[in-house]
């Protein structure tokens, strides 16, 4: 009879000191000499404070359990802050960084060890953290999410290595992220503009009901697309001022954080048919009220409803705009309060790893419904693109060409949109029509001046063209527009940054990302490139992981580099990072 074989549930936790091989390499010693003192002034210290037990050392790690994921993740999270301040915020390149990763899973006990799949995936999710950083599956997530007040970035479904199924995972890294932190606290707040500066807060919802949470969040980003149309505003972007939603902060705090001198706030209480909004515009500097408005009319009313707002804002301002600026064009994209509906169920999710078939289905439904919809068109082909970019998906010629008449269908529907103006530039870059692309961006951005995201686009442009200076200067300009900027932003930067051939700036970018696995080859090629080849090799395995089918000359067939010499910049990199041929 076999010898009954004990399980268990436990939360797992991998950490791995991040380039061992070079550190040992450079000081074997000293570095000896620094994990001791470490594990003996802070880790141990508390494992012991959060229940945990170390289950094991091995030269360049620990594997950690703990009875509770709470004790788990705080213990991470209070080990990357301790590595944090005793590295002085920004390590040297002798100091120990440790990359973290936890999971909740079943295991199988054997006397003091645990084995597993649950132990393997807590390593492979570690390999997925950002140097300093945490990295957990779905299944911690959904036990912390409410218990600890921290802010994960969505990493999406990854593929491991010898793990058959995807792992779901979500992103923490210490900063601007400590629990006792607040955001003014964490960076210099950014200089006035000289011109007037506005802010559009996430509206609340008053409706009672969380399903209608994404209708109000598309009125608060229709808001602000329609105002960064106007000449002479500085209009923050949605991704910066909706980190504040559902948290109670100080406008004028807001204000300083952003850089603004205005704020727009407003609640959305939705009722069968009926909607009412109001919204009120707040100087940033008294927190005093300048124009307030309430507005009871029908759903189908809604884009009346936001004309009505920013031409309010408009004549509130007025005599700070250019007179260019205070003829306001109406703009109604839809007849169709089903098609709006789905337009922004679909595009809140392009850009996201988590729910790209759901994106895709509902613009595909907001184009069922009304396909006179110009932005359903527009965000279709911005999808394809994110899939072929972000993603790594493989599209082939006759799905781009779909991704290009999508881009010009919208162009034809609404000649003055931006966004569509911008989806037909990104699409034509990767097809090759380099200067088309680049002409597109522009006009984009000569239609909505203040959209940041145009501006980290034309940054592409500006470096296939050989002009990476012009594209890091176009992605800091954008990132001044969205202070809280998604990840992607530094991939931009962390591109433009290679091409110049400032790799260390490419490496301080880009070692930022955590959401996204893609960057990680760029990361690798840049590390190499600055002579830290055990690291390089290390994050090209991450990459690779994700991406096994990737290989070079794969790479450099899709890539519209005018000039070969900055293409062989990334050839050269990859190569002495050790990816594939």
């Amino acid at each position: 009879m076999s010898e009954r074989v004990t399980r268990k549930l436990t939360a797992i936790v991998s950490a791995d000191i991040v380039g061992y091989s070079r550190l040992m390499s450079v000081d074997e010693t000293g570095t000896l000499a620094k994990m001791q003192s470490h594990r003996a002034e802070l880790i141990d210290p508390l494992v012991a404070k959060h229940g945990g037990r170390v289950v094991k050392t091995m030269g360049d790690g620990l594997l950690l359990e703990y009875p509770s994921v709470v004790d788990a993740v705080n213990w991470s999270v209070e080990l990357q802050d301790g590595m944090c301040k005793t590295n002085g915020g920004a390590p040297d390149t002798g100091a120990i960084r440790f990359r973290v990763g936890v999971h909740l899973g079943e295991v199988i006990v054997d006397g003091d060890d645990i084995l597993g799949d649950g132990v393997n995936i807590a390593s492979r999710i570690e390999g997925l953290a950002t140097p300093g950083g945490i990295a957990i599956s779905n299944d911690v997530y959904r036990q912390v999410r409410d218990r600890i007040a921290l802010e994960w970035s969505d990493g999406g479904d990854q593929q491991v290595k010898n793990i058959p199924d995807p792992v779901w995972i979500w992103h923490w890294t210490p900063r601007n992220n400590s629990p006792s932190a607040k955001p003014s606290e964490n960076a210099s707040n950014p200089a006035l503009p000289d011109q007037p500066s506005i802010a559009v807060l996430p509206f609340d919802n008053m409706s009672g009901d969380t399903e209608q949470e994404y209708f109000c969040d598309g009125i608060s980003e229709d808001l602000t697309t329609e105002l960064a149309r106007i000449p002479n505003l500085f209009v923050i972007a949605r991704h910066s001022t909706f980190v504040y939603k559902n948290k109670a902060f100080d406008m004028r705090q807001i204000g300083r954080e952003l850089g603004v001198k205005y704020l727009l706030e407003g609640s959305v209480r939705r009722a069968s048919n009926r909607i009412r909004i109001t919204a009120q515009l707040i100087s940033a500097e008294s927190g005093a009220h300048i124009w307030a408005e309430r507005y009871d009319r029908g759903v189908d009313d809604v884009f009346a409803v936001q004309d009505d707002v920013v031409s309010n804002i408009v004549s509130a301002l007025d005599k700070h705009l250019q007179p260019e600026s205070r003829s306001h064009t109406k703009h109604i994209p839809t007849k169709s309060i089903e098609a709006y509906e789905w337009l922004i169920k679909g595009r809140q999710h392009v850009f996201r790893a988590q729910g790209r078939a759901q994106a895709r289905d509902a613009l595909q439904r907001a184009i069922d419904v009304d396909p006179s919809l110009s932005d359903a068109h527009a965000w279709l082909a911005v999808f394809h693109y994110s899939d072929w970019v972000f993603y790594h998906q493989h599209i082939d010629t006759g799905t781009m060409n779909s991704a290009r008449l999508s881009a010009e269908t919208a162009i034809r529907l609404n000649p003055d949109s931006g966004l569509a103006h911008m989806s037909l530039g990104i699409v034509c870059l990767y097809g090759g029509d380099r200067e088309i692309a680049l002409k597109s961006l522009q006009r984009a951005l000569e239609l909505n001046p203040g959209d940041a995201d145009v501006l980290v686009f034309l940054q592409e442009a500006y470096t296939f063209d050989g002009e990476p200076q012009k594209g890091i200067d176009s992605v800091l300009q954008a990132m001044r527009l969205n202070p809280h900027h998604p990840e992607w932003y530094l991939w931009h930067l962390g591109f433009a940054y290679y091409a110049a051939g400032r790799y260390e700036d490419t490496v301080s970018s880009l070692e930022r990302v955590t959401d996204i696995a893609e960057p990680t080859r760029i990361l690798a090629a840049a590390l190499a490139m600055v002579g830290r080849r055990d690291e390089a090799r290390q994050v090209a395995h991450r990459f690779l992981e994700v991406f096994p089918n990737f290989s070079i000359g794969q790479w450099v067939g899709t890539q519209p580099f005018r000039n070969k010499d900055d293409l062989q910049k990334f050839v050269d990199g990859y190569r002495l990072a050790g990816l594939p041929e």
